[in-house]
């Protein structure tokens, strides 16, 4: 995984999406109630798209299109490793490529201040 501008945001974002309340943005559901203009969401051409702003946010994440379909699955993917790695350990930090290494020391940083945030709440 290349963390890039792009893709770091990515993953930040999915890492808060996937740890949030995701009811109210099932594809379905927002597709009956005609939300998927308004949620700016990325199966739909942009011209179908209502103007550019925040749709969503958690923290200090957030995204202008609806983050069901702005996360990657590749995110999905890293944020699922990390969640995993916390639970039954996966190896040592040092052991892996750089890439990797990055990616779940991005997720930590976000899983420290989620964390922290919740006790100061």
């Amino acid at each position: 995984m290349r963390l890039e501008r792009g893709r770091k945001k990515k993953l930040i974002v999915a890492f808060h999406f996937l740890s949030g309340n995701q009811a109210g943005w099932k594809c379905d559901s927002c597709r009956r109630q005609g939300l998927e203009g308004t949620r700016r969401c990325g199966w739909i051409p942009e011209e179908q798209r209502g103007p550019r702003r925040v749709v969503w946010a958690r923290g200090r994440a957030s995204t202008e299109e609806c983050p069901r379909s702005w996360v990657t699955p590749e995110s999905i993917g890293w944020v699922e490793w990390f969640f995993a790695s916390k639970s039954f350990g996966t190896g040592e930090l040092a052991a892996l490529p750089a890439k990797e290494a990055d990616a779940m020391l991005t997720l930590e940083k976000e899983w420290r201040e989620a964390r922290d945030d919740h006790q100061r709440s």
